[in-house]
């Protein structure tokens, strides 16, 4: 094998594996919208059903329980996280014996 082909050879390698790490950059840069659109809808349809436009399926009052659980939890994360911030820590220094 000449030199001049196996240089052709690794330069076609290159080319080949950076075009594959190109399409799986696009293909998690795609797979992050599409989440972002999902989470979207999902706080569009959450909204419809608050204001009451819309009823909710039968088959997504498991689903829908699981958000407001989750909501609930986070907002209390929230409160203590809130409460912590506002305590004043004790001004007494420790005892040295």
């Amino acid at each position: 094998m000449r030199f001049g082909n196996l240089i052709e050879k690794i330069r076609d390698r290159l080319v080949h594996r950076s075009l594959v790490g190109k399409r799986k950059l696009d293909r998690t840069a795609t797979r992050r919208a599409l989440d972002g659109a999902l989470r979207d809808l999902g706080e569009r349809f959450r909204e419809l059903v608050r204001a009451g436009r819309m009823e909710v399926p039968a088959e997504l009052a498991g689903p829908m329980q699981q958000v407001r659980n989750l909501e609930e939890r986070l907002d209390a994360h929230q409160k203590e996280i809130t409460a912590l911030e506002e305590e004043q820590p004790s001004t007494k220094q420790p005892r040295t014996t």
